[in-house]
């Protein structure tokens, strides 16, 4: 017990029962719960009500947060939530929704809704929360806008990640009559990222996203650590979103990167410069292994062996091999 007791003076967290109490205070009921079986999970807040929103600096140990059915259904309210990471990990889950942060990213969730927090390691969050009539987004759009992670370390992100924190940390100097004018600059500053998101924006968001995901893996298809979960990490989302990015189009992320190294093999085949060189050698160069699955692969997607495809090779009969998994 004592050793808990001077951990808990060094972390500075409040004891668990005390934190469950101020956290479903400030939020609506939110709940804490041991991450992975870890010790009961512990934390602080600082916050300020602003006229129709509110600012808090969130700090703790691992753990997880939910504001279940139940909660949603017995404390209602009207309120959007904005979480920029400062330190640690955090996953926001709603819907069917999985959003990673990382320090320098914020995500924006609806507090009406069910939703979870995944927070790992010895985390901190500047966190606000703003009546939605207040943010000056169609209500279409918000859907989409709270479906990503945005940049918090430039441009309109950082200054609301920054009105946040000092807003918190100048809390003692904040007058009633000013409180609900700054709440008002919350919203608009908070309006502004979820607009102007550094070429991401919620309005044809997804089609820049994805474009800069294909150039992504075009630039790596030499690497054999490739995958859709590894393209997902580097993009700071889950690969479940990353699907989603992909939805409707030819090709999923897995098919996409296959067909990408299947092109550039055949690139390769074609090119007499490379005739010195083996097929399995050109396929190997590409991340295709195995001779026989490759071979399967190529004749599937183009109609033909791989070795029809060299320089000098007999007519071959084309295939479309537009359909090569497509779906997988």
């Amino acid at each position: 017990m004592a050793t808990e007791q001077t951990a808990r003076e060094v972390s500075g967290f409040d004891e668990p029962a005390l934190w469950r109490a101020n956290l479903g205070t400030a939020f609506c009921d939110l709940v804490p719960a041991p991450l992975d079986h870890e010790v009961p999970p512990e934390g602080t807040l600082r916050g300020l009500e602003l006229g129709g929103a509110a600012v808090f600096t969130v700090s703790g140990s691992p753990q997880a947060v939910r504001r279940t059915t139940t909660a949603a259904r017995h404390s209602p309210t009207d309120m959007l939530k904005v979480c920029v990471q400062l330190r640690g990990r955090a996953t926001v889950h709603q819907d069917d929704r999985e959003i990673v942060l990382d320090p320098g990213q914020f995500a924006v969730y609806d507090m009406a809704r069910p939703y979870a927090l995944r927070l790992e390691g010895t985390w901190t969050c500047a966190v606000m929360a703003v009546r939605r009539d207040l943010i000056a987004v169609p209500a279409a759009r918000l859907p989409g806008a709270m479906s990503r992670a945005y940049p918090s370390g430039q441009g309109l992100g950082l200054l609301l990640a920054q009105f946040i924190t000092s807003t918190v940390s100048q809390m003692d100097c904040v007058e009633a009559a000013a409180a609900g004018k700054l709440g008002e600059a919350g919203a608009c500053l908070l309006a502004g990222s979820l607009a102007g998101d550094g070429g991401a924006a919620a309005a044809g968001g997804t089609q820049v996203l994805r474009d800069r995901v294909m150039a992504y893996i075009r630039d790596r298809l030499e690497d054999p650590r490739l995958s859709r979960s590894t393209v997902a990490a580097a993009h700071r989302m889950s690969p479940r979103t990353l699907d989603r990015v992909f939805g409707g189009q030819e090709w999923s992320v897995s098919g996409y990167i296959r067909h990408e190294r299947l092109e550039a093999v055949r690139r390769d085949l074609e090119n007499p410069a490379l005739l010195h060189r083996g097929v399995a050698a050109l396929a190997a160069r590409w991340c295709f292994f195995d001779a026989a699955h490759f071979s399967r692969l190529f004749r599937d997607a183009y109609g033909y062996p791989p070795s029809h495809a060299r320089p000098g090779r007999p007519p071959r009969a084309e295939g479309t091999g537009a359909a090569l998994v497509a779906g997988s």
